[in-house]
């Protein structure tokens, strides 16, 4: 298992470094690396590895939301107010409606398997998103507008109305009906999560005073502690509803605003760590990715994963009605609801698990909606943010 982690991170370092000559994101040449790895094509990691890539993978996310929870300023976010609210679901709804109703006549699907497709493509990969608007807020791009603030936040939200409709939408297709009281979950989950990571941060900010924890101490229990926050999410699945990724991002937002100056030290921290947790976020991300499923598609599965990103693309322009954002500003944030990987690639064989006719299909929809919309995606922001939105006037970073 060493062995191969050990490749993994050597191959994805250097195919990151190959990806920044070519002026593309690292993370193309992480995901390149994991396929080529991966079962389906060399097959050259040991099944022991692959089975805790899940793990990993949920590892090195959380290392990136506890980044994005120390830059977050909250400040910005109610700046922008109604919007930031809005864009936390009405751009999933809007492209769960598109690809529901019309992948029927594009694909061999019924109404109910239409919808169960659209609640696995609907989601905003929140690996490829938060890193870059976190990054973003670093550099100072858009932070008046609140512009990566209130991506980062909907995008990190949007994901828990896609599960809740996923597990509704599973449920029809096994011959049930849709629960309507699954929906109250969502606040539910919401309030747990937050009510939890504010907790956690309140605490940790009295034991940092209390015993004058050094750096090293701060990083030690804010890791152990977000550990335990995302490791709680399985426990209570089924019991109580709970967002363990909401509770890391709340927890650390807290902390950055009861304990500014050490919240910045250990950003920088996390900020370090992130170079490697990234290799092995994406590169096991593409471990579950079958670039031969992406081959059996035809141009109807790429038909409906477009219609869906115009569906995504028409919610967030509803979201921004209203708003003083500029027609550049309201374009980068359509572009930077585009990628999708880190739930296609959990939710995406889930279906032909269930013995699902139109779980192959799904699969295979999930598997080239992966391939397509993470590069672009992530060359898209990178491209765009810089030339697109304004630089802070108070420079880079957030400090107010």
């Amino acid at each position: 298992m060493l062995w191969g982690m050990g490749w993994v991170l050597l191959l994805g370092w250097i195919s990151g470094r190959m990806m920044e000559r070519c002026h593309l994101p690292r993370l193309v040449g992480y995901l390149i690396i994991g396929i080529l790895l991966g079962p389906a094509v060399l097959n050259g990691l040991d099944g022991q590895l692959l089975s805790l890539a899940g793990d990993i993978r949920q590892m090195a996310l959380m290392v990136i939301l506890i980044k994005a929870g120390l830059t977050l300023n909250i400040k910005d976010l109610k700046q922008v107010g109604r919007p930031a609210i809005l864009m936390c679901f009405v751009p999933a709804l809007f492209e769960i409606i598109s690809i529901g109703l019309l992948a029927g006549y594009f694909l061999p699907l019924n109404y109910a398997e239409s919808f169960l497709l659209a609640s696995v493509l609907a989601a905003v990969s929140p690996a490829v998103l938060v890193p870059r608007m976190a990054q973003m807020m670093d550099q100072g791009l858009g932070v008046d507008q609140g512009i990566p603030q209130m991506v980062l936040a909907g995008g990190t939200a949007d994901d828990i109305l896609i599960f809740v409709l996923f597990a509704g939408f599973m449920q029809v297709n096994q011959g049930g009906s849709f629960d309507l009281s699954q929906l109250g979950t969502i606040p539910m989950t919401v309030l747990t999560g937050v009510g939890l990571g504010i907790a956690v941060g309140w605490v940790v900010k009295r034991l940092v005073d209390r015993f004058d924890l050094q750096a090293i101490n701060f990083f030690i229990l804010s890791l152990a502690t977000s550990l335990v926050m995302m490791g709680l999410e399985p426990v209570l699945e089924g019991k109580l509803p709970y967002s363990g990724v909401l509770a890391v991002l709340a927890a650390h937002l807290t902390l950055r605003q009861l304990l500014p100056d050490q919240s910045q030290k250990l950003a920088g921290s996390f900020t370090k760590v992130w170079r490697v947790a990234e290799i092995f976020l994406f590169a096991f991300l593409g471990t579950a990715v079958d670039p031969r499923l992406a081959l059996q598609a035809g141009w109807g599965v790429l038909v409906v994963i477009i219609l869906g990103l115009v569906g995504r693309m028409m919610g967030v322009r509803v979201s921004l009605l209203g708003t003083s954002f500029d027609p550049q500003e309201r374009a980068f944030i359509m572009g930077s609801y585009l990628p999708k990987a880190t739930v296609q690639a959990s939710l995406g064989g889930l279906p032909l698990m269930a013995g699902f006719t139109c779980g192959d299909l799904i699969l295979v929809a999930a598997t080239v909606a992966i391939l397509l919309t993470a590069p672009l995606g992530a060359v898209f922001i990178d491209y765009f943010g810089p030339r697109w939105l304004k630089e802070s006037r108070r420079g880079k970073g957030l400090d107010s």
